[in-house]
């Protein structure tokens, strides 16, 4: 699950980051007179096209997930160790949130504040996986399991685009609508493509 995961999720990132980034600014009028602007995206016309496949990856690893979790007793009994069934199923869990969170936001313009502080717990989550796996690390050594240095590598570059939530919605950095498209992109090559080509290809058998 974690390799088809991973891999919608990657694809669903670069996706929305090429398509944020061509967001252009578009004055309207409306009925009262009054003029503002919104970002329009210059490759759809619709932001509701945006939203759908975000629809679409979230709840399929919401769903997928709560499957898994269903299933955790059975891996346990098959010797799978519960970190890697657990951690599994948060990272799925958060994604999915995050990317109905986002599909919400793109058709009803909803407040994003709650989305910043969802972010807060799951950037603090993310930075405290990172620390899990370099103790395992540092404890275990590189040559017994360079699974660990993996897994410690994708939880941060996950805190890094948690992060950019938190700076864009809490703290109202003006310049993360222009460097969060960026960011959506480069982790999701980096953190989760790549990782779901590993796994699915057996070139990463850990999990």
């Amino acid at each position: 699950m974690l390799g088809v995961s991973l891999l919608l999720v990657g694809i669903l990132m670069v996706t929305n980051g090429i398509l944020f980034m061509s967001n252009v600014k578009k004055e309207k009028t409306l009925d009262d007179g009054t003029k503002t602007t919104e970002l329009v995206p210059l490759v759809v016309d619709s932001p509701k096209s945006i939203a759908f496949f975000n629809v679409i990856v979230g709840a399929i690893l919401l769903i997928g997930n709560f499957i898994m979790l269903a299933h955790a007793p059975n891996q346990l009994d098959q010797g799978i160790p519960n970190y890697i069934i657990f951690n599994n199923v948060a990272a799925g869990m958060i994604f999915g949130v995050t990317y109905l969170f986002i599909a919400g936001n793109l058709l009803f313009k909803l407040d994003m504040r709650p989305f910043g502080w969802f972010s807060v717990g799951a950037s603090i989550f993310a930075l405290v996986m990172v620390g899990y796996n370099v103790y395992w690390l540092a404890y275990l050594g590189l040559m017994n399991n360079y699974s660990f240095l993996i897994l410690a590598i994708l939880w941060f570059f996950w805190f890094v685009l948690w992060l950019t939530g938190v700076l864009q919605f809490i703290f109202k950095i003006k310049a993360m609508p222009k460097i969060f498209p960026w960011v959506s992109i480069v982790v999701g090559v980096v953190s989760a493509f790549i990782p779901a080509i590993a796994l699915l290809t057996g070139g990463w058998g850990l999990l």
